[in-house]
């Protein structure tokens, strides 16, 4: 591997780590929600947030760094059909983040910051002053009930999708030629790059 090679492979593992990884998290945070509707606005808050400063920002860095390792290692794209498919599968989700599943979670918390949430207090009401954004008691109207289920369905398909891709990298990486695939998903035993089996 070239050293432009083993800095692009880095600069991937690392940048699909820390985009996708936290994603993982997005339906507990979601049932967090549900089950503390007073704490709605905030945790749909944070959620944006890490969508918006590290998955997408870093998203666009994972298809970069990885032209990069294609280029820098001549890895022939067109004989690779499992790494074309991975390609095609990761436009489709990284699009689907963009321009359907980001909206519907800024027009979901919108809408909670301009609700009044229930109150927050100690048991039986005592001390409880009013909280900004929430759904309001008695469950959420449609509109948001709307919006929380294809955010819900929205991030069950982006996650598949994912899962998808890394099986095909794992797989390419097994059943293809050690020059084209363990560059893309190596083994990292005490700090070195192990390429596998020898071609």
């Amino acid at each position: 591997m070239t050293g432009w090679g083993t800095f692009f492979l880095y600069v991937h593992i690392l940048a699909a780590i820390i985009a996708f990884g936290p994603t993982f998290t997005f339906p507990l945070i979601g049932a967090l929600s549900g089950k503390y509707p007073q704490y709605a606005m905030i945790l749909t808050e944070a959620t944006e947030l890490i969508e918006k400063r590290l998955t997408i920002p870093l998203a666009i860095v994972v298809p970069l760094a990885g032209t990069g390792l294609i280029y820098a290692n001549h890895i022939d794209l067109w004989k690779t059909g499992w790494l074309v498919v991975a390609i095609v599968l990761y436009i489709i989700a990284f699009f689907f983040a963009l321009l359907v599943q980001a909206p519907t979670v800024t027009k979901l918390l919108g809408i909670l910051k301009s609700m009044p949430a229930p109150a927050v207090g100690p048991p039986g009401g005592a001390g409880a002053g009013p909280a900004e954004g929430g759904p309001p008691p008695g469950g959420p109207p449609p509109e948001i009930a709307k919006l929380v289920n294809r955010s819900r369905l929205g991030g069950i398909f982006l996650l598949v999708l994912i899962l998808v891709i890394l099986f095909l990298m794992v797989w390419g990486r097994e059943h293809e030629g050690v020059t084209t695939t363990s560059l893309l998903i190596p083994t990292m035993l005490g700090g070195r790059l192990v390429r596998g089996r020898s071609a």
